[in-house]
Protein backbone atom coordinates (compact mmCIF):
# COMPACT_ATOMS: atom_id res chain seq x y z
CA UNK A 1 0.00 0.00 0.00
CA UNK A 2 1.37 3.31 -0.51
CA UNK A 3 0.36 6.75 0.44
CA UNK A 4 0.96 10.12 -1.38
CA UNK A 5 1.94 13.95 -0.04
CA UNK A 6 3.69 15.97 -1.82
CA UNK A 7 3.58 18.65 0.88
CA UNK A 8 4.80 16.14 3.93
CA UNK A 9 8.04 15.68 6.25
CA UNK A 10 8.76 11.82 6.49
CA UNK A 11 10.66 11.37 9.72
CA UNK A 12 12.44 8.00 10.11
CA UNK A 13 12.61 7.58 13.65
CA UNK A 14 11.09 8.07 17.21
CA UNK A 15 13.81 9.57 19.36
CA UNK A 16 14.02 13.08 20.64
CA UNK A 17 15.53 14.56 17.82
CA UNK A 18 13.10 12.96 15.40
CA UNK A 19 10.13 14.41 17.88
CA UNK A 20 11.69 17.58 18.48
CA UNK A 21 11.64 18.43 14.66
CA UNK A 22 7.66 17.15 14.47
CA UNK A 23 6.71 19.37 17.44
CA UNK A 24 8.75 22.38 15.37
CA UNK A 25 6.43 21.32 11.98
CA UNK A 26 3.43 20.99 13.74
CA UNK A 27 3.94 24.27 15.48
CA UNK A 28 4.22 25.81 12.05
CA UNK A 29 1.61 24.17 10.58
CA UNK A 30 3.93 21.99 8.10
CA UNK A 31 2.53 18.85 7.65
CA UNK A 32 4.73 15.42 8.60
CA UNK A 33 4.53 12.07 9.88
CA UNK A 34 6.52 9.69 11.78
CA UNK A 35 7.67 6.30 11.73
CA UNK A 36 8.98 4.17 13.87
CA UNK A 37 10.62 0.83 13.97
CA UNK A 38 9.41 -0.11 16.97
CA UNK A 39 5.86 -1.86 17.44
CA UNK A 40 4.84 0.27 20.30
CA UNK A 41 5.23 3.65 22.30
CA UNK A 42 7.08 1.40 25.08
CA UNK A 43 8.75 -1.43 23.18
CA UNK A 44 12.00 -0.78 25.06
CA UNK A 45 13.77 1.04 27.42
CA UNK A 46 14.41 4.68 26.46
CA UNK A 47 17.98 5.54 28.52
CA UNK A 48 17.51 7.08 32.01
CA UNK A 49 19.31 10.58 32.65
CA UNK A 50 20.28 13.47 30.22
CA UNK A 51 21.11 17.26 30.49
CA UNK A 52 19.91 19.24 28.52
CA UNK A 53 21.46 22.56 28.17
CA UNK A 54 22.20 26.46 26.01
CA UNK A 55 21.94 25.45 22.84
CA UNK A 56 19.61 22.26 23.53
CA UNK A 57 17.50 24.67 25.26
CA UNK A 58 17.13 27.18 22.95
CA UNK A 59 16.12 24.31 20.49
CA UNK A 60 13.07 23.30 22.38
CA UNK A 61 11.76 26.57 23.15
CA UNK A 62 11.38 27.41 19.40
CA UNK A 63 10.32 24.00 18.37
CA UNK A 64 7.45 23.66 21.41
CA UNK A 65 4.21 25.35 21.91
CA UNK A 66 3.87 27.05 25.42
CA UNK A 67 2.00 24.03 26.52
CA UNK A 68 4.50 21.51 25.86
CA UNK A 69 7.44 23.43 26.85
CA UNK A 70 5.76 24.19 30.67
CA UNK A 71 4.97 20.29 30.43
CA UNK A 72 8.91 19.70 29.81
CA UNK A 73 9.62 21.83 32.98
CA UNK A 74 7.53 20.91 35.27
CA UNK A 75 8.73 16.96 34.86
CA UNK A 76 12.00 17.93 34.71
CA UNK A 77 14.31 16.06 37.69
CA UNK A 78 16.37 18.60 40.34
CA UNK A 79 19.13 19.80 38.97
CA UNK A 80 21.63 19.23 42.14
CA UNK A 81 25.58 20.78 41.73
CA UNK A 82 27.99 18.57 42.82
CA UNK A 83 29.73 18.54 46.04
CA UNK A 84 33.36 19.10 45.98
CA UNK A 85 35.41 16.40 46.21
CA UNK A 86 32.94 13.93 44.19
CA UNK A 87 35.92 12.42 42.42
CA UNK A 88 35.97 9.32 44.56
CA UNK A 89 37.97 6.51 44.67
CA UNK A 90 36.13 3.39 44.28
CA UNK A 91 38.48 1.24 46.80
CA UNK A 92 38.09 3.61 49.42
CA UNK A 93 35.23 6.00 48.82
CA UNK A 94 37.55 8.86 49.35
CA UNK A 95 37.95 12.12 47.17
CA UNK A 96 40.65 11.98 44.76
CA UNK A 97 42.52 15.51 43.65
CA UNK A 98 41.11 17.35 41.28
CA UNK A 99 41.57 16.41 37.89
CA UNK A 100 41.84 12.93 38.58
CA UNK A 101 39.46 11.91 35.65
CA UNK A 102 40.07 14.86 33.90
CA UNK A 103 37.19 17.12 32.83
CA UNK A 104 34.63 17.17 30.39
CA UNK A 105 34.09 20.40 27.41
CA UNK A 106 33.45 23.12 28.16
CA UNK A 107 30.02 24.89 30.17
CA UNK A 108 27.74 25.28 27.26
CA UNK A 109 26.96 28.64 28.50
CA UNK A 110 25.11 30.90 31.15
CA UNK A 111 22.02 29.18 30.97
CA UNK A 112 20.91 26.77 34.01
CA UNK A 113 20.75 23.41 32.51
CA UNK A 114 17.35 21.04 32.97
CA UNK A 115 18.09 17.51 34.39
CA UNK A 116 15.58 15.02 32.56
CA UNK A 117 14.63 10.99 32.76
CA UNK A 118 15.28 10.46 28.50
CA UNK A 119 11.60 8.36 29.14
CA UNK A 120 10.25 11.07 30.70
CA UNK A 121 11.40 13.72 27.93
CA UNK A 122 10.32 11.12 25.11
CA UNK A 123 6.69 11.01 26.53
CA UNK A 124 6.40 14.78 27.34
CA UNK A 125 7.62 15.60 23.29
CA UNK A 126 5.09 12.47 21.90
CA UNK A 127 2.34 14.89 23.46
CA UNK A 128 -0.11 15.73 20.43
CA UNK A 129 1.60 13.42 17.82
CA UNK A 130 -0.74 10.71 18.46
CA UNK A 131 -2.12 10.75 14.98
CA UNK A 132 1.04 11.45 13.02
CA UNK A 133 3.07 8.63 14.60
CA UNK A 134 3.00 5.28 13.38
CA UNK A 135 5.20 2.09 14.59
CA UNK A 136 6.30 -0.84 13.35
CA UNK A 137 7.52 1.06 10.62
CA UNK A 138 11.35 -0.19 9.74
CA UNK A 139 12.78 1.49 6.61
CA UNK A 140 14.12 -0.67 3.74
CA UNK A 141 15.00 1.83 1.24
CA UNK A 142 13.48 4.74 -0.54
CA UNK A 143 13.23 6.53 -3.72
CA UNK A 144 13.52 10.26 -5.48
CA UNK A 145 12.19 12.05 -7.85
CA UNK A 146 12.70 15.82 -8.77
CA UNK A 147 9.32 16.04 -6.75
CA UNK A 148 9.19 14.10 -4.33
CA UNK A 149 10.74 10.71 -2.63
CA UNK A 150 9.25 7.24 -1.46
CA UNK A 151 10.23 5.76 1.55
CA UNK A 152 9.71 1.62 1.31
CA UNK A 153 8.97 -0.06 4.40
CA UNK A 154 9.87 -3.61 5.56
CA UNK A 155 6.43 -4.50 5.90
CA UNK A 156 5.52 -3.82 2.07
CA UNK A 157 3.94 -0.01 2.37
CA UNK A 158 5.44 2.83 1.45
CA UNK A 159 4.79 7.01 1.84
CA UNK A 160 5.49 9.44 -0.60
CA UNK A 161 6.07 13.38 0.69
CA UNK A 162 8.43 16.22 -0.29
CA UNK A 163 11.25 15.48 1.98
CA UNK A 164 12.62 12.32 3.68
CA UNK A 165 14.49 13.16 7.24
CA UNK A 166 16.66 10.19 9.00
CA UNK A 167 16.50 10.93 12.53
CA UNK A 168 16.96 7.11 13.12
CA UNK A 169 20.17 6.80 15.40
CA UNK A 170 23.51 5.26 14.70
CA UNK A 171 22.72 2.25 12.62
CA UNK A 172 20.19 4.18 9.96
CA UNK A 173 18.95 2.91 7.39
CA UNK A 174 18.32 6.12 5.87
CA UNK A 175 22.30 7.22 6.29
CA UNK A 176 23.33 3.86 5.51
CA UNK A 177 21.88 4.46 1.32
CA UNK A 178 22.47 8.55 1.63
CA UNK A 179 26.04 7.93 2.59
CA UNK A 180 27.27 4.29 3.04
CA UNK A 181 30.93 5.05 2.93
CA UNK A 182 30.32 7.77 6.05
CA UNK A 183 33.16 7.53 8.52
CA UNK A 184 32.21 6.23 11.84
CA UNK A 185 34.83 4.57 14.52
CA UNK A 186 34.79 2.20 17.32
CA UNK A 187 36.48 3.78 20.09
CA UNK A 188 37.46 0.45 21.52
CA UNK A 189 35.08 1.41 24.70
CA UNK A 190 32.44 -0.42 26.21
CA UNK A 191 30.08 1.16 28.68
CA UNK A 192 27.43 -0.55 31.02
CA UNK A 193 24.65 1.93 32.01
CA UNK A 194 22.54 1.20 35.27
CA UNK A 195 20.06 2.49 37.05
CA UNK A 196 19.31 1.68 40.79
CA UNK A 197 16.17 3.01 42.78
CA UNK A 198 16.88 5.01 45.55
CA UNK A 199 15.00 3.45 48.34
CA UNK A 200 15.65 3.25 51.93
CA UNK A 201 17.72 0.65 52.30
CA UNK A 202 19.69 2.05 49.17
CA UNK A 203 20.00 5.33 51.88
CA UNK A 204 21.18 3.80 54.56
CA UNK A 205 23.76 1.42 52.53
CA UNK A 206 25.43 3.95 49.49
CA UNK A 207 27.74 6.31 50.38
CA UNK A 208 25.80 9.96 51.45
CA UNK A 209 27.75 12.35 49.68
CA UNK A 210 27.40 10.62 46.20
CA UNK A 211 23.70 10.87 46.43
CA UNK A 212 23.28 14.44 45.57
CA UNK A 213 24.78 15.81 42.21
CA UNK A 214 26.80 14.12 40.32
CA UNK A 215 30.04 11.74 41.29
CA UNK A 216 32.94 10.78 39.19
CA UNK A 217 34.78 7.27 39.88
CA UNK A 218 37.59 5.95 39.29
CA UNK A 219 38.53 2.49 39.34
CA UNK A 220 42.30 1.55 39.16
CA UNK A 221 41.26 -2.07 38.27
CA UNK A 222 43.73 -3.48 41.14
CA UNK A 223 40.67 -6.49 41.82
CA UNK A 224 39.87 -7.39 38.73
CA UNK A 225 42.63 -6.10 35.99
CA UNK A 226 40.15 -3.78 34.42
CA UNK A 227 40.96 -0.70 34.96
CA UNK A 228 37.03 1.79 34.43
CA UNK A 229 36.12 5.07 35.27
CA UNK A 230 32.69 5.77 35.87
CA UNK A 231 29.68 8.64 36.55
CA UNK A 232 26.79 8.40 38.89
CA UNK A 233 23.89 10.37 39.68
CA UNK A 234 20.95 10.94 41.85
CA UNK A 235 17.72 11.62 39.79
CA UNK A 236 15.14 13.16 41.54
CA UNK A 237 11.15 14.02 41.24
CA UNK A 238 10.02 16.06 44.26
CA UNK A 239 6.68 17.16 42.40
CA UNK A 240 5.24 13.51 43.00
CA UNK A 241 4.23 10.58 40.53
CA UNK A 242 2.38 12.55 37.88
CA UNK A 243 2.76 15.89 36.19
CA UNK A 244 -0.91 16.36 33.53
CA UNK A 245 -0.43 13.15 31.52
CA UNK A 246 2.97 12.20 32.18
CA UNK A 247 3.60 9.52 34.47
CA UNK A 248 6.99 10.17 36.33
CA UNK A 249 9.83 7.62 37.53
CA UNK A 250 10.95 6.58 40.92
CA UNK A 251 14.15 8.42 42.17
CA UNK A 252 17.30 6.77 41.10
CA UNK A 253 20.72 7.07 40.74
CA UNK A 254 22.15 6.82 36.97
CA UNK A 255 25.37 5.09 36.99
CA UNK A 256 27.60 4.20 33.74
CA UNK A 257 30.89 2.43 33.94
CA UNK A 258 33.66 2.79 30.91
CA UNK A 259 36.34 0.26 30.25
CA UNK A 260 38.13 -0.93 27.18
CA UNK A 261 37.25 -4.32 25.43
CA UNK A 262 40.18 -5.45 26.32
CA UNK A 263 39.60 -5.39 29.54
CA UNK A 264 36.37 -6.95 29.86
CA UNK A 265 36.97 -10.66 30.92
CA UNK A 266 34.56 -12.07 27.89
CA UNK A 267 34.75 -11.96 24.31
CA UNK A 268 33.58 -8.42 22.26
CA UNK A 269 31.49 -10.63 20.51
CA UNK A 270 29.79 -11.78 24.01
CA UNK A 271 29.71 -8.98 25.42
CA UNK A 272 27.56 -7.14 22.43
CA UNK A 273 24.94 -9.17 23.43
CA UNK A 274 24.67 -9.05 26.79
CA UNK A 275 20.74 -8.71 27.79
CA UNK A 276 19.39 -6.81 31.17
CA UNK A 277 20.45 -9.70 32.91
CA UNK A 278 23.83 -10.64 31.47
CA UNK A 279 24.74 -6.93 31.72
CA UNK A 280 23.71 -6.68 35.39
CA UNK A 281 25.81 -10.23 36.64
CA UNK A 282 28.89 -8.02 34.03
CA UNK A 283 28.47 -4.62 36.65
CA UNK A 284 28.42 -7.09 39.72
CA UNK A 285 31.40 -8.87 38.67
CA UNK A 286 33.52 -5.74 37.47
CA UNK A 287 33.09 -4.07 40.85
CA UNK A 288 33.68 -7.15 43.17
CA UNK A 289 36.35 -4.94 44.78
CA UNK A 290 34.79 -1.59 45.45
CA UNK A 291 34.27 -0.14 49.00
CA UNK A 292 31.10 -1.29 50.77
CA UNK A 293 29.67 1.97 50.97
CA UNK A 294 29.85 2.20 46.84
CA UNK A 295 28.93 -1.39 46.54
CA UNK A 296 24.91 -1.00 47.15
CA UNK A 297 24.65 0.92 43.66
CA UNK A 298 25.36 -2.27 41.54
CA UNK A 299 24.10 -4.86 43.73
CA UNK A 300 20.09 -2.85 44.27
CA UNK A 301 20.47 -2.12 40.76
CA UNK A 302 17.20 -2.78 39.26
CA UNK A 303 18.29 -5.54 36.42
CA UNK A 304 15.75 -5.09 33.99
CA UNK A 305 17.49 -1.63 33.17
CA UNK A 306 20.77 -2.57 32.62
CA UNK A 307 22.70 -2.66 29.55
CA UNK A 308 26.34 -2.94 27.93
CA UNK A 309 27.17 -0.98 24.35
CA UNK A 310 29.54 -0.13 22.44
CA UNK A 311 30.46 3.21 22.45
CA UNK A 312 31.07 4.55 18.80
CA UNK A 313 31.56 7.65 17.04
CA UNK A 314 31.31 9.69 13.92
CA UNK A 315 35.19 10.67 12.66
CA UNK A 316 35.42 14.22 14.05
CA UNK A 317 36.60 15.76 10.63
CA UNK A 318 33.18 15.15 9.57
CA UNK A 319 33.74 14.82 5.86
CA UNK A 320 31.43 16.94 3.29
CA UNK A 321 28.89 15.27 1.20
CA UNK A 322 27.28 15.93 -2.00
CA UNK A 323 23.52 17.32 -0.69
CA UNK A 324 20.45 16.06 -2.27
CA UNK A 325 17.10 18.10 -2.08
CA UNK A 326 15.14 15.10 -1.20
CA UNK A 327 16.83 13.67 1.90
CA UNK A 328 18.88 14.52 4.99
CA UNK A 329 19.66 13.29 8.48
CA UNK A 330 20.12 14.36 11.86
CA UNK A 331 21.04 13.56 15.00
CA UNK A 332 23.07 10.19 15.86
CA UNK A 333 22.27 9.47 12.34
CA UNK A 334 25.14 11.30 11.19
CA UNK A 335 26.76 12.58 14.17
CA UNK A 336 27.16 10.23 16.98
CA UNK A 337 29.38 10.75 19.37
CA UNK A 338 31.55 10.06 22.82
CA UNK A 339 28.81 10.90 25.31
CA UNK A 340 31.11 12.98 27.36
CA UNK A 341 30.08 16.56 28.33
CA UNK A 342 26.23 14.76 27.26
CA UNK A 343 26.81 17.27 24.30
CA UNK A 344 24.90 14.43 21.81
CA UNK A 345 21.41 14.95 22.68
CA UNK A 346 21.64 18.85 22.94
CA UNK A 347 23.31 18.93 19.36
CA UNK A 348 20.43 16.48 18.00
CA UNK A 349 18.19 19.38 19.22
CA UNK A 350 19.41 21.59 17.74
CA UNK A 351 19.56 19.99 14.57
CA UNK A 352 15.70 19.87 14.63
CA UNK A 353 15.33 23.05 15.42
CA UNK A 354 17.56 24.41 12.78
CA UNK A 355 15.95 22.39 10.22
CA UNK A 356 12.75 23.34 10.80
CA UNK A 357 13.25 26.84 10.86
CA UNK A 358 14.68 26.62 7.49
CA UNK A 359 11.84 24.68 6.13
CA UNK A 360 9.48 27.81 7.53
CA UNK A 361 11.82 30.20 6.43
CA UNK A 362 11.77 28.66 2.88
CA UNK A 363 7.73 29.43 3.04
CA UNK A 364 7.36 25.46 3.44
CA UNK A 365 7.67 22.38 1.74
CA UNK A 366 7.44 23.16 -1.64
CA UNK A 367 9.52 25.91 -1.70
CA UNK A 368 12.61 23.54 -0.01
CA UNK A 369 15.37 23.03 -2.49
CA UNK A 370 18.64 21.18 -2.71
CA UNK A 371 20.78 24.86 -1.46
CA UNK A 372 18.28 24.97 1.16
CA UNK A 373 19.54 21.30 2.37
CA UNK A 374 22.69 21.99 1.61
CA UNK A 375 22.92 24.81 3.75
CA UNK A 376 21.12 22.76 6.88
CA UNK A 377 24.02 20.07 6.25
CA UNK A 378 26.57 22.92 5.59
CA UNK A 379 25.64 24.41 9.17
CA UNK A 380 25.08 21.07 10.85
CA UNK A 381 28.54 19.88 10.00
CA UNK A 382 30.32 22.87 11.58
CA UNK A 383 28.70 22.80 14.75
CA UNK A 384 28.84 19.04 15.08
CA UNK A 385 32.48 19.42 14.30
CA UNK A 386 32.99 21.14 17.09
CA UNK A 387 30.81 19.17 19.77
CA UNK A 388 32.40 15.52 18.59
CA UNK A 389 36.23 17.52 18.94
CA UNK A 390 35.22 18.50 22.54
CA UNK A 391 33.27 15.19 22.94
CA UNK A 392 36.68 13.32 22.20
CA UNK A 393 39.12 15.79 24.15
CA UNK A 394 36.69 15.01 27.13
CA UNK A 395 36.32 11.47 26.93
CA UNK A 396 40.72 10.67 26.44
CA UNK A 397 40.78 12.61 29.69
CA UNK A 398 38.45 10.95 31.80
CA UNK A 399 37.78 7.69 29.78
CA UNK A 400 41.18 7.09 28.11
CA UNK A 401 39.89 6.87 24.72
CA UNK A 402 42.92 5.67 22.15
CA UNK A 403 43.99 8.18 19.35
CA UNK A 404 41.63 8.20 16.34
CA UNK A 405 44.20 6.69 14.27
CA UNK A 406 44.52 3.60 16.28
CA UNK A 407 40.36 3.04 15.96
CA UNK A 408 38.45 0.89 13.95
CA UNK A 409 36.33 2.10 11.26
CA UNK A 410 33.11 0.49 11.75
CA UNK A 411 30.15 0.04 8.86
CA UNK A 412 27.11 0.80 10.18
Amino acid sequence: MSTTNNNTVLISGAGLGGLCLAQALKKHSISFKIFEKDLKRSFRAQGYRLRISEFGILSLQYALSDEIWSLFEKTSAVFEPSKPGTRLSTHTAEALAAGALGGGPPPLGNVKPYTVDRTTMRDVLLTGLENELHFGKAVANYTTTDSGVTVHFTDGSSETGALLVGADGVKSPVRQQLLPEYPFLDTGMRILYGKTPISEEFEKKFLEDAQHGMALLYDDGSSDNAPKTGVLEAIRFPQGKTVEHITLPDDYIYWVMVLRKEHLPISDTEVLRLDNEASSDLAVLLTKGWHSRLKPMIELQDRTQTSTLKMSSVDPSMPDWEPVSRVTLLGDAIHNMPPTGGAGVNTALRDAADLARKIVDAGGTGNVTKATISEYENDLREFSRKWVGLSWQGGTKAFGLKPLEECEKLSI
